[in-house]
């Protein structure tokens, strides 16, 4: 069962020392058009192939934009990574609910 963690519990975590890698489990495109400062990219169908470049002993954060709760991207990464051994949380209502809380959003710039 995949484990949830507040956007605004989030952002406190990211200004504090012990800062969570956060992925942002959705397309180039999507991410590209805005994200959580930070955060990398690790499309979901991407991520069995690119768990070397996760480390290990980093507490770890995805999210989507959580439109299918009970079976989003952000889930199911969490949940695929604490079962490969990670400590790993999804954003309680993904990034549509980071950006309802008015937190900093990064765009990419072409």
């Amino acid at each position: 069962m995949t484990e949830f963690i507040e956007p605004t519990e989030l952002l406190e975590k990211l200004n504090a020392d012990a800062t969570p890698l956060v992925i942002d489990v959705r397309t180039p495109d999507e991410f590209n058009q805005g994200h959580i400062p930070g955060a990398i990219n690790i499309p979901m169908d991407d991520l069995p192939t690119r768990l070397s470049e996760i480390p290990k002993e980093r507490p770890i954060v995805s999210y989507c934009n959580m439109r299918h709760p009970g079976n989003s991207r952000g889930e199911r990464a969490a949940q695929f990574l604490k079962d490969s051994g990670y400590q790993a949380l999804a954003i309680d209502g993904g990034f549509i609910e980071w950006n309802k809380a008015g937190l900093p959003v990064q765009a990419q710039s072409l």
